[in-house]
C-alpha cells in the first residue's frame, strides 16, 4: 500500500480524482465543490481562489490539505493569519477536532474512503516503474486528444526555457535584439558537436563588426575564419593565403583576439559538418541577406526563413571541405533537416522571446505556426514517445516530448504531469 504524503492528496483534489460519491464531512453536512481553487507553489495554503457549497450557503476562499487532521497543529498554522482565510480542511484521515475549526466554522473534509483503489494501484504503478516514461505501459490506451492537449502546454514551456536562457544573454549585451539572435544563430550553427566553440566565437567577432563588411565576402569568411583561429596554420593555397592576408589587416583594425582552434571538433564529423564549412555558410548568409540578423522578425512565415538558409557555397568552399587544397565531390549544402534544425532552436525561441519582451502576439503564434511546420524530430528521447503515440508529426510534438522527458519522465515527477493525471482519470 502506498504511503499517502501531502503532494500526492494536492494531486488527486487537484484533478478532482475521487470516487463519484457525496462529499460528506466530518461534522455530517454535504457539500458541492464548485471550484477545486488553484494549487499554491509557495507558502500558505495549499489552494487558492476555491468555491464550495455547503448546505446553500456559497464560501470563496482557500482550501488547506493534510495527511492528519492534528498536522495542523504540527505545522503551526495556528499561529499564521495566511490562515484565517480556510473554507475547507481536506484530509486523508480526521485524528482530531481543532479548536481553530469550530470557532472559525471551517468544515473537514476526509478523503479516505473517497479515493478508489485502482487510483492508488496505478499510482504505484507508475511511481515503481523501471520504465524510461513510467508510463509507458499504459500510454497507448490514452485518449490523443488529452495527450495533445498536455503536449501544448509542453511545447510552450520548452519555449519558455529557451527564453529564459535568451534572456540572461539579452540583458548581457544590453538589450540588443540584433547581437542577441545572432549569438543564437551562430551558436546553433555549429549544432551540437561545436555549439560552445561557435557561442565563443559570437562573443569575440560582434554582428556589428561583421555587418561592416556584409557585402564582402571575402572579408566575411577571413573574419570568422581567422576569429575562430582556423587561419593560424601554413597553407600553401592561394585562396586561403589571400584570407591569412585580409584578416592579419581586419585583426589588428578592430583588436580582435582570435580562439584556439582546438577547441573546434572536425573528427567523425561528415565533411558537410565541417566547422569550416559551417563558418562559410555562415558568411554567405550574411552577405546574401544581412537583412536577416538586423531584423529577424521580418522573416515571417517557414517557406521565407528557408529560402534565407537555403546556402549555395561557390568559389572554394564549392568543392573544398577543409584548408588542405585537396577538392571533393561531397554535396556541402545545407539541407532541410540541418535548415529545420536552426529554425526549431533559433527562430521559433527568438520570436517566441521576442514577443515577451514587446508583447506582439503574431510573433508568438509565428514561433508556434514555425514548429508545427517542422517535421518531427528524431532522437533517442522523441522515439520513446513516437513508439507508443502514432498522432506525433511535428517538431512542436518533438520538442513537446522532449520537454515532458527531460523535466517530468526523467524525474519521476508524474504528480506534475497532465498525462498522470489522465491516466488515473
Amino acid at each position: 500500500m502506498l504511503k499517502f504524503n501531502e503532494e500526492l492528496l494536492q494531486f488527486l483534489w487537484q484533478h478532482k480524482l475521487l470516487k463519484p460519491l457525496p462529499l460528506i464531512t466530518v461534522s455530517g453536512k454535504e457539500i458541492t465543490i464548485v471550484k477545486n481553487g488553484e494549487l499554491n507553489k509557495d507558502s500558505g495554503p495549499d489552494f487558492f481562489n476555491a468555491q464550495i457549497k455547503i448546505e446553500n450557503v456559497t464560501l470563496v476562499g482557500n482550501i488547506e490539505i493534510h495527511i492528519k487532521t492534528s498536522d495542523w497543529l504540527k505545522h503551526k498554522h495556528q499561529q499564521d493569519k495566511n490562515y484565517d482565510t480556510i473554507i475547507l480542511h481536506v484530509v486523508y484521515e480526521h485524528d482530531t477536532d481543532l479548536e481553530q475549526n469550530q470557532n472559525n466554522n471551517v468544515e473537514v473534509l476526509e478523503l479516505k474512503n473517497l479515493i478508489a483503489e485502482n487510483t492508488i494501484e496505478l499510482y504505484n504503478k507508475l511511481n515503481t516503474s523501471k520504465e524510461k516514461i513510467p508510463c509507458a505501459n499504459q500510454l497507448t490506451t490514452l485518449n490523443d486528444l488529452k495527450f495533445i492537449s498536455w503536449l501544448q502546454r509542453m511545447t510552450i514551456e520548452r519555449l519558455e526555457g529557451k527564453v529564459k536562457l535568451t534572456g540572461e544573454y539579452f540583458h548581457s549585451v544590453k538589450g540588443d535584439y540584433t547581437q542577441t539572435f545572432y549569438f543564437i544563430l551562430l551558436r546553433n550553427f555549429g549544432f551540437k558537436i561545436n555549439s560552445l566553440p561557435f557561442e565563443l566565437l559570437s562573443k569575440n567577432l560582434p554582428i556589428t563588426t561583421l555587418l561592416k563588411h556584409s557585402d564582402n565576402l571575402l572579408q566575411l569568411e577571413a573574419l570568422l575564419l581567422g576569429t575562430a583561429g582556423l587561419l593560424e596554420n601554413q597553407f600553401e593555397d592561394k585562396y586561403i593565403l589571400q584570407l591569412q592576408n585580409e584578416f592579419d589587416y581586419l585583426k589588428n583594425k578592430y583588436r580582435l583576439i582570435p580562439l584556439n582552434k582546438e577547441i573546434f571538433k572536425f573528427s567523425k564529423l561528415r565533411p558537410a559538418n565541417f566547422p569550416t564549412i559551417r563558418l562559410a555558410q555562415f558568411a554567405r548568409l550574411i552577405n546574401s541577406k544581412p537583412g536577416l540578423f538586423i531584423a529577424p522578425y521580418n522573416f515571417s512565415n517557414y517557406e521565407e526563413i528557408v529560402l534565407a538558409l537555403k546556402i549555395s557555397l561557390d568559389g572554394y568552399w564549392k568543392n573544398h571541405y577543409n584548408m588542405d587544397g585537396n577538392t571533393t565531390l561531397k554535396d556541402l549544402t545545407l539541407g532541410l533537416t540541418s535548415i529545420e534544425n536552426l529554425i526549431i532552436n533559433t527562430f521559433a525561441p527568438f520570436y517566441f522571446f521576442y514577443s515577451k519582451r514587446t508583447g506582439k502576439e503574431e510573433m508568438n503564434d509565428l514561433a508556434i505556426e514555425l514548429l508545427n511546420k517542422c517535421d518531427f524530430e528524431q532522437n533517442a528521447k522523441t522515439k520513446l514517445f513516437q513508439d507508443k503515440k502514432a498522432v506525433l508529426k511535428t517538431a512542436a510534438d518533438s520538442q513537446a516530448t522532449i520537454n515532458l522527458f527531460d523535466n517530468y519522465c526523467a524525474k519521476k515527477a508524474c504528480l506534475k504531469c497532465g498525462v498522470a493525471a489522465s491516466l488515473l482519470k
